[in-house]
């Protein structure tokens, strides 16, 4: 079911959105709703992450949770590990688009002209970094199986970091 929504927004902006829609021939109703799609997510992300303190204090009796943090340092200085292109991929997707979207990670792992972001088995990885147990690498990522984000447990470990992935 489509719902019609009215709003007012600046001219200058409808008039370079009008001028982007002609250079793409994209569909204007699609884009709209794949902005507020991405601003939806990043609005339950952020309120979700105020919440990881008590997410902590529920699941912290996992003998692995948060193990990325201490696998963070180590991937950050290894290059060529899966690990370290996938996160890698994670933060240039976020600087391209701004909100990462899990098709955006598979795209950029999946060019293999591009071997600094190049993972042959990129699903299986990632899987792994969405996992914390004894046969993962590391919960280090969420997502609703469009949006990616950063687990709120790992982001300051990752986020003193980011410089070595980028």
């Amino acid at each position: 079911m489509k719902v019609n929504l009215s709003f007012q927004i600046d001219e200058d902006v409808a008039g370079k959105f009008s001028i982007a829609l002609n250079l793409t021939n994209d569909e204007p109703n699609e884009v709209i709703e794949n902005c507020m799609r991405k601003y939806i997510a990043a609005a339950f992300s952020n309120v979700a992450s105020s919440m990881a303190p008590l997410a902590k204090a529920v699941t912290n009796d996992n003998p692995y949770y948060g193990k990325a943090n201490q696998r963070i340092p180590k991937w950050a200085q290894r290059p060529n590990q899966y690990n370290h292109k996938i996160i890698r991929a994670y933060f240039l997707a976020e600087h391209q688009h701004g909100t990462v979207t899990l098709s955006d990670m598979k795209a950029l792992c999946s060019d293999e002209s591009t071997p600094e972001l190049y993972v042959p088995t990129f699903s299986a990885n990632y899987a792994q970094m969405k996992l914390d147990g004894q046969q993962t690498h590391g919960k280090v990522f969420e997502d609703d199986g469009t949006i990616v984000t950063i687990w709120p447990v790992v982001r300051d470990v990752l986020m003193q970091y980011k410089s070595s992935f980028c």
